[in-house]
């Protein structure tokens, strides 16, 4: 299927903080850096069919980079995900080249590429660098043939990270959302392939979505969800609790949590300690209740 994409000039700006997180929902601040628009791997549960209204077609931005480099530079330290309205490596946007340079020379800013995509050659071809981490966004086999539509398959997917990790770069990993339709026993094969290749962090996180992403998702997973105190369709409380202590027994470790609220943290009497988007130093800031 050929993919339309779009390349043109960014107006506004490239680096935003993400402190959008309402009250009750652990995350911590992090910065969007806004590379690219867009995905084309077409998963029905994705939140940006709702924040583009339907229309997914990446959107590669080709400013000059000492515009983006003004920005970063106005920011003292941080971790900066390009992966917030974009699969950071799926479409490569001619902007990486340059953010990987500057974030090589960094010492307190991190750059956090987010992708469900094995295109990792602009990686292998480089140094691997301290400050610049790549976090892989798996799910169960099952529920990636029903739901991740055009995305590589999830083996593929820790294969490539383990083709990083082998060649020296910091490795995350994302299992994330867990969907239940397909069966939670599904998820314990691709939790004993994370145990094995042992990221530095792997984080959790179970189906949640806006009501409004109805109208323009097809397939998308609703059995069982309720509306949550943040507006958010999920799993009822208990069943999050459950499933989230069944994936840490496989997984053999406490993972950390995506976006999830504060009863839940409570119920499972787990101590945060870094998620996907801290840098692993200043993991213990702006934590809400806990």
């Amino acid at each position: 299927m050929a993919i339309s994409v779009i390349s043109r000039q960014r107006k506004s700006k490239f680096v935003r903080l993400f402190d959008k997180t309402p009250p009750g929902v652990v995350c911590p601040h992090f910065y969007e850096l806004v590379l690219s628009n867009g995905c084309p791997y077409d998963c029905s549960y994705c939140y940006l069919k709702l924040t583009f209204r339907g229309h997914m077609s990446p959107t590669l931005f080709v400013n000059d980079w000492l515009q983006v480099q003004r920005e970063l530079d106005a920011v003292p330290q941080g971790v900066f995900v390009t992966g917030e309205l974009a699969d950071s490596l799926a479409i490569e946007p001619p902007l990486l080249g340059p953010a990987l340079d500057y974030f090589c020379r960094q010492q307190d800013r991190y750059l956090l590429l987010l992708t469900k995509s094995v295109h990792i050659q602009p990686l292998l071809c480089r140094e691997p660098s301290d400050n610049i981490i790549v976090s892989f966004s798996i799910n169960s086999e099952a529920a990636a043939k029903l739901y991740e539509h055009a995305a590589p398959p999830p083996r593929q997917r820790l294969e490539a990270a383990f083709q990083l990790k082998q060649n020296g770069w910091r490795i995350r990993v994302r299992l994330d959302p867990v969907l239940l339709e397909t069966g939670l026993y599904h998820y314990q094969p691709i939790c004993n392939e994370i145990r094995k290749l042992a990221p530095e962090m792997t984080t959790v996180g179970s189906l949640r979505y806006f009501p409004g992403l109805r109208h323009f998702a097809r397939e998308l997973p609703r059995a069982n969800v309720v509306r949550a105190h943040d507006g958010r369709m999920r799993y009822p409380v208990s069943v999050r609790v459950r499933a989230y202590s069944q994936i840490a027994s496989w997984l053999g470790f406490q993972p950390s949590l995506c976006k999830e609220t504060e009863d839940v943290w409570r119920q499972l009497g787990w101590d945060f300690s870094g998620c996907n988007c801290t840098d692993g130093v200043n993991a213990n800031g702006n934590m809400p209740g806990l």
